[in-house]
């Protein structure tokens, strides 16, 4: 016999209801039969194994159980069905997670709504960390603090490098990881945030650090990085081997990293060799502006083909003549 909405209403007997409750195969009629029952173990069964959000949304409203309601916080898929879990929790570590890391903006501002209203502490300014200077408390603000910019000013005064690791790897503010980067000095550290990190602008400061050493690790990087701008930041690194900086000078597929590198290169038999084969003429002007030699830039001057090289040229010799 199919039921409607009307009939659940008027259903007294637990067994019918809660039947419906968990096998109707209409939402609406399921809905209402669970905002008329009260048993904690049916409602669980339905706020988690329930098809329907509305249907598992009534049912957390009516949950009492704090376990079962962090669950569904953090896992459950529909944001309308994480807010209703969430204000009928007081947990506050679970709150500072879910205002800091739900996929959701309405659940993050309801998270961070409810921390103000408890919990002021955790809204903390850069003014406030400036005048903090005890490690274990900027430990906490880096690890805790809800506005990332409190979390920036106290990982730039912190020193615990496991702290400046686990920062570095786990924030989800790249501003935020990218300070904890710079401030790293273990290369084991460094080398572990590389191979695993995604974001580009994260990647590229561990690169540059300059406690990177691992010429291995560089020269991966330098020339065999899909992004150009990680490339980059590789040749950069000041302990980058000339070798490599002039290879990726000669064969980068992106000219700008090619440009770019001739800025690195120290020989000046190598800066000659650039200014007078590349055949990209930006690379070539970028190279004569590294070398002295006065005969040299004078030969570019009288025999470059190109005219914005020869006037180039002509403003190097310039310089070099004082």
């Amino acid at each position: 016999m199919t039921v409607s909405v009307k009939d659940v209403r008027k259903i007294t007997d637990f067994d019918s209801l809660a039947k419906i409750c968990l096998a109707n195969s209409d939402k609406y009629v399921r809905r209402a039969a669970v905002r008329r029952i009260d048993d904690e173990n049916i409602l669980i069964e339905v706020v988690t194994g329930d098809a329907s959000a509305l249907v598992r949304k009534v049912a957390v409203n009516r949950i009492n159980d704090q376990d079962v309601l962090r669950e569904i916080v953090l896992k459950d898929q529909s944001h309308s069905v994480r807010k209703a879990a969430l204000n009928r929790i007081d947990d506050g570590d679970i709150l500072v997670h879910i205002a800091r890391h739900d996929a959701n903006h309405h659940v993050r501002k309801l998270a961070w709504d409810r921390i103000k209203r408890s919990d002021s502490s955790l809204i903390i300014t850069e003014r406030d960390v400036e005048r903090i200077f005890d490690e274990e408390k900027l430990i906490g603000i880096a690890r805790y603090s809800l506005t990332w910019q409190a979390r920036v000013k106290a990982v730039q005064k912190i020193t615990d490098e496991n702290v400046l690791a686990e920062i570095a790897r786990d924030d989800e503010i790249y501003c935020v990881r990218i300070e904890a980067v710079r401030r790293i000095t273990d290369e084991d550290a460094l080398i572990d945030i590389i191979k695993n990190e995604t974001y580009k602008e994260v990647l590229k400061e561990a690169i540059r650090n300059p406690n990177l050493k691992n010429e291995d690790v560089l020269e991966n990087y330098a020339k065999n990085h899909q992004n150009w701008n990680v490339r980059l930041a590789a040749v950069g690194n000041a302990n980058i081997s000339q070798d490599v900086i002039y290879e990726v000078s000669k064969t980068d597929r992106t000219w700008y990293v090619r440009n770019e590198a001739v800025n690195y290169i120290t020989d000046e038999l190598r800066l000659k060799e650039i200014a007078k084969t590349d055949l990209h003429s930006w690379i070539r002007v970028n190279a004569i502006k590294h070398i002295e030699d006065r005969a040299f830039v004078l030969s570019v001057i009288e025999s470059d083909e190109n005219r914005f090289v020869r006037e180039s040229a002509k403003v190097r010799l310039k310089k070099l003549l004082g």
